[in-house]
Parts: structure tokens; C-alpha cells; sequence
């Protein structure tokens, strides 16, 4: 998996190390789902706006899985978007562990020829 950050100047080294860290420790859990992560960050451009965007783009096995939250700082904006991004990918996993699941089947001793041979018996 890589990560790749985009207009990241806002982000200190260590601060991007924790968080790569932290995004790591995801994708290790045992899965390989997740393929690609771009990390970018905006202050608003909107005139007399003070909130900063920052969006989580990672390319997953099948989806596109997007985070994107605002904030007064980046920093704050950044974590949030990080929590939204492990919630996505836990709910995709918890969901492909769902359809995976083992569907009931009816017991090997019942017959399902036994009602169609009484049925035949009983018409004249």
C-alpha cells in the first residue's frame, strides 16, 4: 500500500509519520485490501471562511472509500477525516465478512423426494 500526500506543506514530518503509522496498522490487520491512500489538505477559499478541508481518498479492493471533514485548523480537520476513514474501512470489511458468511443449508437427513413420493400416493 502506498500513501501519497498532496499539498501537505501544513503537515509536519513527524506529524505524517504518526499518521502513516496509524494508517499502516490498518491495512496489517490481516487484510490487503487497501491499495492506494491520497491524503490532501485546503484551507477554505471561500472569502471570509476560516475552515480547512482536508480529504482521505483510498483506492480499496472493489470501492473508492473517501473521508473528508473541515475544521477551524487542519490538524483537527486531519484527525477527524482519519476516524471517518478507519470507520469506512472497518464497515467495508465488516460487510464483505458479512456476504462471506456461511448461508443455513437444511439438514442432510431430511429428503426433499420423501413429500413429493406422499404426494403421488395421495392423488388418484
Amino acid at each position: 500500500m502506498q500513501i501519497h500526500w498532496h499539498q501537505a506543506k501544513w503537515v509536519g514530518d513527524e506529524q505524517k509519520t504518526q499518521i502513516e503509522e496509524r494508517i499502516h496498522a490498518l491495512a496489517d490487520q490481516g487484510h490487503n485490501d487497501l491499495i492506494d491512500v491520497r491524503i490532501s489538505g485546503n484551507p477554505s477559499k471561500h472569502k471570509g471562511h476560516t475552515d480547512h478541508e482536508v480529504r482521505i481518498t483510498c483506492e480499496a479492493r472493489g470501492q473508492e472509500i473517501v473521508a473528508t471533514r473541515t475544521g477551524p485548523k487542519l490538524e483537527r480537520a486531519l484527525h477527524d477525516a482519519l476516524e471517518s476513514f478507519k470507520q469506512q474501512v472497518r464497515s467495508m470489511r465488516a460487510k464483505r465478512k458479512e456476504h462471506r458468511a456461511p448461508r443455513a443449508i437444511a439438514p442432510a437427513d431430511a429428503d426433499p423426494t420423501d413429500s413429493e413420493a406422499e404426494m403421488e400416493l395421495e392423488s388418484p
